[in-house]
């Protein structure tokens, strides 16, 4: 199974992946972001990101859904798809395979995510980049309706658990044969 962390850049998507492995049984980080770092040593992306060169697109199907094959368990990836089409195209081209993708979308209100991009003392050097990118992340999360939107303004821990009562409430249904969303 797959559980993707979508959201804004500094939702707070890697540090609830890396809670979320402690969460759930048999859950393991996968970061898109290395692959993109992998290709971009070897090839450069016209517009300078890595989502839209094809090739990533590609290797992060084939690499998720590889892991997912080869290395059973739950797969948290943190990765912000802000191109609605590169978005269906990872996540159907996964599903596709027939792996279980769960794809949950942070959120958080613009005044408090630029607060939060602000404050961040781990990736002081993105403050910049992650504010050029707000206004594009809010609307693209907002037109989002078929991922469990998780408020992402409790500390990290109550954000992670609600990631992982999530997975498990649609775990159960899935196996008792409801299939349905649950609501929310």
């Amino acid at each position: 199974m797959i559980v993707w962390i979508n959201g804004a850049f500094g939702v707070g998507k890697t540090t609830t992946a890396r809670l979320l492995t402690n969460a759930l049984p048999d859950a393991r980080l996968f970061d898109p972001e290395f692959l993109g770092s992998m290709l971009t040593a070897f090839v450069t992306s016209p517009t300078g990101d890595f989502q839209d060169l094809p090739l990533w697109r590609h290797l992060v199907v084939q690499t998720v859904t590889g892991l997912d094959r080869h290395h059973a368990g739950v797969w948290i990836v943190p990765m912000s798809l802000l191109d609605p089409a590169y978005r269906a195209e990872i996540l159907g081209g996964i599903r596709a395979a027939g792996v279980d993708v769960r794809e949950v979308v942070l959120t958080l209100p613009e005044d408090r995510l630029r607060a939060r991009i602000d404050t961040d003392q781990v990736e002081v050097g993105a403050r910049a980049w992650r504010h050029d990118h707000v206004a594009r992340a809010l609307a693209t999360f907002a037109s989002v309706t078929d991922a469990r939107r998780i408020d992402a303004s409790a500390p990290p821990e109550q954000v992670a658990d609600a990631v992982a009562a999530h997975v498990r409430a649609e775990t159960r249904c899935r196996a008792s044969g409801h299939g349905g969303r649950q609501p929310g």
